[in-house]
């Protein structure tokens, strides 16, 4: 399956195959049309970052150091085996963790669902984690909020590093971006996952990448093979 051009349907997840490779044109959905400027890998023209770098086309650089993101502060749940998990600890952190910046301040739950993993994975694909982290909110302040996962050789260091609180090894490490309004008002865009971006109900079609949806609190977003993130306030 391409990584960029085409996501993962409803019954297919492919974990761990967020970073590799370049587009194939001739790959059915892929959209070729321009090369990064750091890299020279092909990317699809409507392309927010290159998926091999981390090139960040809007902004003309790379992702730097300075945005860190939330991380597991119980255990090392980020460590934990892509298959068993069974180094995720049965209970992280519930206290809310905050990352200092400005713009807007958001409170997002994320915790594991079970109804979506059993709806979008194969069997066989990837296991369920035997020790279940808990539920956490995060207090999170910024105009952008990056949803993915860490990849230190590439300088990715997402807002919400999703594998690191939920062990979900499925998320893109540039999965999806929150914009944070003055007003409060939160969207979502998928900036070019693998397994794509489901909002309010896994049962259908993933959103449509590079393409903004309005979330009202209390409506979820799923993403990865299990985790589920939903805004609940400001």
């Amino acid at each position: 399956m391409s990584d960029r051009g085409e996501q993962a349907g409803p019954g297919s997840v492919n974990p761990g195959s967020a970073d590799p490779g370049s587009i194939d044109p001739s790959q059915p959905g892929s959209t070729a049309g321009k090369a990064c400027d750091n890299c020279q890998s092909a990317c699809a023209v409507d392309d927010i970052f290159c998926e091999r770098c981390g090139y960040d086309f809007i902004t003309g650089s790379m992702p730097g150091a300075a945005v860190q993101g939330v991380a597991a502060t119980a255990g090392s749940a980020s460590s934990a085996s892509p298959t068993g998990h069974d180094s995720v600890p049965s209970v992280l952190d519930t206290a809310p963790q905050s990352v200092v910046g400005t713009g807007a301040r958001v409170l997002i739950d994320i915790g594991v669902d079970r109804d979506y993993f059993a709806s979008v994975v194969t069997e066989g694909e990837v296991s369920f984690p035997s020790l279940l982290p808990s539920d956490q909110r995060l207090e999170l302040h910024g105009d952008e909020l990056h949803v993915g996962r860490t990849s230190s050789s590439r300088g990715i260091h997402p807002t919400i590093d999703v594998e690191a609180l939920t062990g979900d090894p499925a998320v893109s490490s540039q999965h999806a971006l929150l914009r944070v309004a003055p007003d409060g008002s939160v969207t979502v865009v998928d900036v070019g996952s693998t397994n794509g971006t489901f909002v309010g109900s896994y049962d259908g079609d993933p959103v449509t990448q590079g393409v903004a949806v309005d979330l009202s609190p209390g409506v979820p977003v799923y993403v990865g093979a299990w985790t589920r993130l939903t805004v609940v306030g400001g």
